[in-house]
């Protein structure tokens, strides 16, 4: 895997030595340095970043530790700096290692490899949970002007509004969709989901309780129609 990185470093005898060791290691690509911060906030603000920084910790522009709380979860920071009292706050804001200068060519490569390391672990769970979540049935639906994307599995109900459908997911996220319910059912697995009343769908493994006017799921009270059976759903039934 190839990581790219860039440096800010305000002296230009520490900024050229990490310089050189970055173009010795051939996992990293160098894409930017700075002797200013302030140019590198600005490329901040644009997202023009690397995947890697390395960055000093005490510089007159901006304080490093301060810097680096401007950067994306995506960009990570290994921290140099010729005090050690500074490691602490490093790690506080999820640095991924720390150099203690004088630098030394092993150190740097050590902090590198962690670095490919944690990259590598991250395009990993990414690339699983992606074929996960293409192996999952999903339901596409409009919402304002956007086409959204939802596992099936992560919805628990739908409720009416007119002409509209209010999708209800686990962690609570809802998307308001222009359909009625009635094709929105014709779109959901007929095992796993019931239409109880004409304004609610649920999934019936989420029920936790029933009778004969409404019942509970995701902490929400349900309506019922009067001629829903439950008896004849195994999935509600192997819930008591």
């Amino acid at each position: 895997m190839t990581v790219t990185c860039s440096i800010v470093e305000d002296e230009p005898l520490a900024l050229q030595l990490i310089q050189a060791y970055v173009q010795r290691t051939p996992f990293l690509q160098l894409k930017k340095t700075y002797l200013d911060a302030e140019l590198l906030a600005l490329d901040i603000q644009r997202g023009d970043l690397p995947m890697l920084l390395f960055s000093d910790i005490q510089m007159p522009q901006i304080n490093g530790i301060e810097l680096s709380r401007l950067l994306p979860n995506s960009t990570k920071v290994i921290f140099t700096t010729a005090y050690s009292r500074y490691a602490l706050d490093g790690f506080k804001v999820s640095a991924l290692d720390f150099l203690l200068k004088p630098i030394s060519y092993d150190d740097f490569l050590a902090s590198a490899t962690k670095a490919r390391d944690w990259f590598e672990k991250e395009q990993k769970v990414a690339h699983a949970d992606h074929l996960m979540r293409q192996s999952q049935p999903m339901l596409q639906v409009k919402s304002e002007r956007h086409t959204v994307v939802i596992p099936i599995a992560d919805i628990i109900r739908i409720e009416g509004l007119k002409d509209y459908v209010k999708i209800i997911r686990r962690d609570g996220t809802v998307t308001i969709s222009l359909m009625r319910m009635k094709k929105m059912m014709d779109l959901l697995p007929q095992d796993q989901f019931v239409r109880v009343h004409k304004s609610h769908i649920v999934r019936t493994s989420e029920i936790t309780s029933f009778d004969k006017s409404h019942l509970s799921i995701g902490g929400d009270t349900i309506p019922v129609s009067n001629n829903i059976d439950f008896n004849k759903f195994e999935q509600i039934n192997s819930n008591y």
